[in-house]
């Protein structure tokens, strides 16, 4: 039998908790029936935080989610379409939170600068590791 992992807290209040909507917003439209954007990643990673999701589920409607997911989309399908045409493209993704744009779109090729503040550096290690393509840097202001 396999332990049980430890999940990681997250304060209300802190710019941790911030970056949830959107992480939220992609787990909840992956695990539909007819889902318009898959992020396993992103339904990973709920499943590993010790956080009660159901204020945003309260407070927040469909159209919240909708909007959240075409922007997802859109913003993916605009990388692969720069991608296509410069396939060893560096691209950075600043202010990147908990996003997992590079599992939906890397080509083995680009390189992936994250960037965002360290304490959003911290939380990402935990669920986002290091991999071929892919580096996350610190904003200092």
């Amino acid at each position: 039998m396999e332990a049980q992992k430890q999940k990681i807290k997250i304060n209300e209040g802190t710019v941790q908790e911030t970056l949830l909507l959107l992480l939220w917003g992609r787990a909840t439209e992956t695990q539909k029936s007819n889902p318009r954007i898959v992020d396993n990643k992103a339904v990973e990673i709920i499943d590993q935080l010790d956080y009660d999701f159901s204020t945003i589920t309260e407070n927040l409607n469909e159209l919240s989610i909708t909007g959240w997911v075409a922007r997802c989309i859109h913003i993916d399908r605009a990388v692969k379409q720069f991608i296509e045409k410069y396939p060893e493209a560096t691209i950075i993704n600043i202010g990147c939170g908990l996003d997992t744009t590079f599992d939906r779109i890397d080509n083995g090729k680009i390189m992936f600068y994250e960037l965002d503040f360290p304490e959003v550096v911290e939380l990402r290690k935990f669920f986002i590791k290091t991999q071929k393509g892919i580096e996350v840097l610190l904003l200092h202001f």
